[in-house]
């Protein structure tokens, strides 16, 4: 698999030299697949924390997808921490029976999956060739 973002501190990603904070300036907005891609958008905040200089609109697309596995989590509780990020990172596609593990490594190996789990345990997994981070900063 191939990025052009590192994993930063499992809950934000760098891209270009600059972190973003994935967890705490973003919450999820859609997951749409087309057959070969997936993309998954997260938007800013409009909390006071989050600083006016961050990115707008980040979209993940992930190309020519080999594998995907996706379980709703549990909103009985917190309903609002469905789109909250908790982690993203890296696991081998080789250990698809286990869904709720990362590897501690800010780039994938070739045989990688993406996992991103949110604050609710709703767990998105995804095999593909290819991970292109596009950034709108408006």
């Amino acid at each position: 698999m191939k990025t052009n973002f590192e994993i930063d501190e499992n809950s934000g990603v760098k891209y270009d030299g600059i972190h973003i904070d994935l967890h705490n300036n973003f919450e999820l907005k859609l997951k749409e697949t087309d057959g070969k891609n997936i993309l998954i958008e997260f938007l800013k905040l409009n909390d006071d924390w989050v600083h006016e200089n961050e990115f707008a609109k980040l979209t993940f697309v992930h190309k020519n997808i080999s594998y995907e596995f996706f379980e709703n989590g549990n909103n009985d509780e917190y309903p609002e921490d469905e789109n909250t990020l908790s982690v993203i990172g890296y696991f081998p596609k080789s250990m698809r029976n286990i869904n709720d593990g990362f590897m501690q490594r800010n780039k994938p190996e070739i045989d990688d999956d993406i996992i991103y789990i949110f604050q609710n345990d709703k767990t998105i997994r995804i095999g593909c060739d290819e991970i292109e981070l596009i950034v709108k900063k408006q």
